[in-house]
């Protein structure tokens, strides 16, 4: 895998989460509406990691990185083998989000472990924003009584 095709699968992700947290703003619209703001953040939250690695990409700050000499053995693919969520119900749609978040959180503390200076510093912080989309995810679900 090249850095470049790294960038664009975490781009997918993002993007699929995000596309998630907009479904999960139509159901709460339907099913439990004081969820609403609680998926248009999380949305948000998607939005703005997807557009951080969109100018990685375009900026190609990350081609002469030590990620380029771990690309080979970092087994990153188990993560961006999720194929596209169709949940039928809201609880349905947090138990996939709570799984992508998770390959989110550990890609991007793998992602952290290896780079250094800023970038370092920024897939660290990405990889606890993960977590706590994943800890707001928990309570939300556990407040639905299921």
């Amino acid at each position: 895998m090249k850095v470049e095709e790294l960038l664009k699968n975490i781009i997918h992700q993002e993007n699929e989460l995000y596309n998630l947290y907009k479904l999960g703003e139509t159901f709460a619209t339907y099913e439990n509406p004081i969820l609403i703001e609680h998926f248009q953040w999380l949305a948000s939250e998607e939005l703005r990691h997807r557009q951080t690695i969109e100018n990685f990409l375009k900026s190609g700050s990350l081609e002469n990185t030590p990620v380029v000499d771990y690309l080979e053995t970092l087994s990153l693919e188990p993560y961006f083998q999720d194929t596209r969520a169709e949940p039928e119900s809201i609880e349905d749609l947090i138990l996939e989000a709570l799984v992508r978040e998770k390959h989110s959180y550990e890609l991007y503390k793998k992602l952290g472990e290896i780079m250094k200076g800023s970038l370092k510093e920024i897939f660290g912080m990405m990889s606890q924003e993960e977590l706590k989309h994943a800890y707001r995810l928990k309570i939300i679900y556990e407040s639905l009584g299921k």
